[in-house]
This record gives C-alpha cells, structure tokens and sequence, in this order.
C-alpha cells in the first residue's frame, strides 16, 4: 500500500513534465513493484509481480494523469490550440485543443496502466528465476 503511494506522488511528479515522461517512467515503477512484490510474495513470480503491478497501476496512472492535467491547465487551451494549429495547418479552436488534450491523456493513462502492469510482471517472473 504505502508503494502504491509512493507511485502515485512519482507519477504525479513525473508528469508535470507531460505524459511521454510519465509513460517511460512507468515501466522503471512497474520493474521495482514486481521486483519487490516477487521477493513478498508466496505466490509465483509472475503472477506476484502482476497482482503488485494490478495494485500499483491505478495509483500510479491517477497521479500521473492528475500531473499532466495540472500542466495542461497551466499551459492553457489557447496556447495548445495554437500550437496544434501550426502543428496540423489548419485551424483548431480552443474547445478542440482541450478536447484533444484530455483524449491524449486517457490515451497515456492506458498505456501507462498496461506498461506497468507488463513491466511487474516480467520483474517478477525474472526475480523468482534461479
């Protein structure tokens, strides 16, 4: 519980320097919970390193979507609007802008969710290797 905790202030952190970083970091989170749940654990390696990475990933995504939500207010929609019209050429309304950011952030906490799940499970599994 308290790692779950710990996840979620990094992934918090680590956000506010936008969701790639928050993606990339995850898999670092995932490697240290299935590293640790393995060692914990009774159970198999993998399947230890999957139910720590299953606990793990909804504090961490929470705070790591929460980070990136609190950058994008602080940029601001019209600033993103801006840039995503110079992006795509064509003209893109500040509605749009957030509309796209908060799908983009849904997008991320999905596979920040599935990368770290994946990345417990593997550490497990390799930490119960002998």
């Amino acid at each position: 519980m308290i790692w779950g905790g710990i996840g979620g202030v990094v992934g918090l952190l680590v956000s506010l320097l936008g969701s790639l970083v928050g993606i990339l970091v995850a898999a670092f989170i995932g490697l240290s919970c299935g590293r640790r749940a393995a060692v914990a654990g009774g159970q198999s390696g993998a399947l230890s390193g999957l139910v720590g990475g299953a606990v793990a990933a909804p504090v961490y995504v929470i705070g790591a979507t929460l980070g990136a939500l609190l950058a994008g207010r602080e940029i601001g929609s019209a600033t993103i609007a801006t840039t995503l019209s110079e992006v795509l050429g064509t003209p893109v309304s500040a509605d749009e802008a957030w509309a796209f950011f908060l799908v983009s952030l849904v997008l991320s906490a999905v596979l920040q969710a599935a990368i770290l799940v994946l990345a417990s499970t593997a550490a497990g599994a390799w930490a119960s290797r002998k």
